[in-house]
């Protein structure tokens, strides 16, 4: 187990089961022998073996949790648990492939290519149906991730394989929308014979400066990942994402004055305050990840620089301006979504400085306004 998913593990056990988590590691010790011992993989040294045999630990993790929660509850707490450190390795593997200057059906066939070498698609047969410009759709059958879980007797583990992959593809390759055609459920998962790829490009596409990632809006970070996976948003529309986005930093981060000093999104959601930029810049990060552009737009007051965020939705910006104790700020609901306006803008005094890219890249041009 790498240190990255032992974090993440321990951090999740912590949150929904306290002090109990180190005993929970200790059974697990034991436990994952046992599970992966009933398996066909037990009796052999292969590449598929060496492969599948990471899934044994979070096998018995969510063995040892159901004994204490029931299934339903432990198959929420396992999630949130393999759901961010199945994005994170993702993650690692786009990157590798040097793909950052590239979009759309390049990202994606570079990805595909990759995982027929080096990832699970190596060991699956994978049938391409639609390989053009406007749509990608391809079937994989024979999953050794199903396969394992089935063996093991908890086929219900691997919807979670089903969640990594949306989560995952969703801020990756922006430019298409990702689904398994007319149900989330066209997977062996959900005992289909086979499970489905869809990728439809978008009829407008964002551009990368609005959907990338920065040292500020660092929404691969794991700590952001498992929020995302806690908020249960992998299936969910964008407007119910940018909804969940907006409630949970409103309630959950505290407000202070304002913050002299910057910090990244995971850095804010750590720490669990933060002034109106804070906030902006964990509310970008958050929509990042579930795959909706968006930007900032910054004015000089009296107390400084004052931030709202411009997403894109229904193919035009709006502009959200939600933090300042209510006082100025505007939900989601209020800036006319269903309406299809434009919402309205800040009404706060000040020098306007315009739209950036990113809080990052407006930092880096008026840095003595931050100081």
């Amino acid at each position: 187990m790498k240190a990255r998913e032992f974090r993440i593990i321990v951090a999740v056990l912590r949150n929904e089961l306290g002090r109990s988590w180190p005993l929970i590691l200790l059974r697990c010790i034991v436990m994952q022998r046992r599970l992966f011992s009933k398996t066909h993989w037990a009796h052999e040294d292969t590449e598929e073996f060496r492969y599948v045999r990471r899934l044994a630990p979070l096998a018995a993790l969510y063995r040892i949790i159901s004994e204490r929660v029931g299934q339903g509850e432990a198959l929420r707490i396992a999630a949130r648990m393999f759901v961010p450190i199945g994005v994170c390795e993702q993650w690692d593997n786009l990157r590798s492939l040097g793909v950052e200057g590239k979009r759309g059906i390049e990202r994606l066939r570079a990805f595909y290519n990759f995982m027929e070498e080096g990832g699970s698609a190596q060991f699956v047969n994978r049938e391409l149906l639609e390989g053009g410009e406007e749509s990608v759709l391809y079937k994989v059958q024979d999953c050794p991730f199903t396969r394992f879980f089935k063996e093991a007797g908890m086929l219900e583990l691997a919807t979670c394989i089903c969640k990594i992959d949306n989560a995952f593809f969703c801020s990756s390759i922006p430019d298409y929308a990702f689904s398994r055609e007319d149900s989330w459920r066209n997977t062996s998962a959900y005992g289909k014979e086979y499970c489905l790829f869809s990728f439809r490009k978008k009829a407008a596409t964002p551009d990368e400066r609005y959907i990338g990632e920065t040292p500020l809006l660092d929404y691969t970070h794991p700590a952001i990942q498992v929020l995302f996976e806690k908020l249960d948003l992998p299936y969910r529309s964008d407007r119910e994402k940018i909804s969940h986005f907006y409630e949970y930093v409103r309630r959950e981060i505290r407000p202070v004055r304002h913050e002299k000093k910057r910090h990244p999104a995971s850095a804010i959601l750590r720490k669990g305050r933060g002034d109106d930029m804070s906030k902006t810049i964990l509310f970008m990060a958050l929509l990042r990840a579930g795959g909706i552009p968006c930007r900032v737009h910054f004015k000089k007051s009296d107390e400084g620089a004052v931030s709202c965020t411009e997403l894109y939705f229904d193919n035009r910006w709006k502009v959200v301006a939600p933090w300042t104790d209510g006082s100025d700020g505007v939900s989601p609901d209020q800036v006319g979504w269903e309406r299809g306006g434009s919402g309205r803008r800040m009404e706060s005094p000040g020098e306007d400085h315009a739209v950036y890219d990113s809080p990052d890249k407006f930092f880096h041009s008026r840095s003595p306004l931050i100081q």
